[in-house]
């Protein structure tokens, strides 16, 4: 090959090549759980590359940052949040910048100290031995089910522990289960929220007030439970909305 035609096939390298290469690209959306004082956030590339998520308190002060290993399925865990706040961030690899946009960290508001009920005087206690309160054994807890009969996947309980366990100051993967198991009897009691996909049979609840959500198989058995952060969130999943538990159809379990 002459000189002159080595020159022309650098030039067409230098022009073209680049373009040959394949650009990473994002796949679906980034999924956000943010915690009081911190957040989840994972995401995936069509191929492998490296992990990046630069965060701040304005997109002009994304100086902090958080990476990860090599991979097509990418998480990073940030700490040390300040509660109810909002971050904006910028997520993809120290080469490209795949997506942009903001997380708010949960309130971190203590609980209500709970209050002493007085004890009954000798009078009462012998009035409570002799006649028991039938309403109090009535809304006495159920008692739970093993996490087997409660939990769909039981492979995917300690992920989803290791990611929304917190949300709930669960103790274990088998309490934190537990606690899915009765927000689903508490949502049929107090009429919470619900949706059945009739595709599927997937019945999911939302409770407003601490913004907690869960999702239930056909089954009646737990597919997840967490704090999701985003107002619009409920809003987005699919199902007809039920007017109450006694919309759910007669192959759903009974507690």
């Amino acid at each position: 090959m002459s000189k002159h035609a080595l020159i022309i096939l650098g030039l067409a390298v230098a022009m073209f090549g680049g373009s040959l290469a394949h650009a990473v690209e994002l796949v679906g959306q980034p999924k956000i759980t943010p915690a009081a004082t911190g957040a989840i956030v994972t995401w995936k590339t069509d191929v492998e590359c490296g992990t990046r998520l630069q965060y701040g308190p304005n997109a002009a002060q994304l100086t902090q940052k958080a990476e990860g290993a090599v991979s097509s399925d990418h998480q990073v865990r940030l700490e040390g949040l300040n509660p109810g706040t909002t971050y904006h961030y910028s997520l993809g690899s120290a080469r490209a910048r795949l997506a942009t946009g903001t997380f708010t960290t949960l309130d971190d508001a203590p609980a209500p100290a709970a209050t002493a009920t007085p004890q009954p005087g000798i009078v009462g206690r012998l009035i409570n031995a002799l006649t028991p309160d039938k309403k109090a054994a009535a809304t006495a807890a159920p008692k739970v089910p093993p996490t087997v009969q409660t939990w769909g996947n039981v492979n995917s309980l300690q992920d989803h522990f290791d990611r929304h366990g917190r949300d709930f100051n669960s103790k274990s993967p088998a309490d934190y289960a537990a606690q899915a198991w009765l927000f689903l009897q508490r949502a049929r009691a107090e009429n919470l929220p619900m949706k059945l996909d009739d595709t599927d049979g997937t019945l999911r609840i939302f409770d407003p007030q601490i913004g907690a959500f869960a999702a239930y198989n056909s089954a009646g058995r737990t597919k997840t439970y967490f704090k999701p952060g985003s107002p619009g969130y409920w809003q987005r999943q699919p199902g007809r909305p039920l007017k109450s538990a006694a919309d759910l159809p007669s192959t759903f379990p009974q507690p």
